[in-house]
């Protein structure tokens, strides 16, 4: 559904990718099928290997944040 990739002000090579999906199925497929494809391509980027943990979504608001403009 969504994907949003934070990363640290003061460390900029530390980062975050949160990831929404419809259901635990499709999660759990992108995960096996895509994401060790993703992680391969850009495997000379990252320094170690990205952990990978689910989460249930309790509560969300939409507020339409622009990218170069988030602080």
């Amino acid at each position: 559904m969504d994907e949003i990739l934070l990363f640290a002000a003061d460390e900029p090579e530390r980062g975050v990718g949160l990831s929404f999906w419809n259901t635990k199925e499709d999660a759990e497929r992108y995960h096996r099928e895509v994401f060790p494809k993703v992680v391969t391509g850009v495997k000379h980027l990252i320094k170690t290997p990205p952990k990978v943990r689910a989460f249930n979504v309790e509560a969300a608001e939409i507020f339409r944040i622009v990218p170069s403009k988030a602080a």
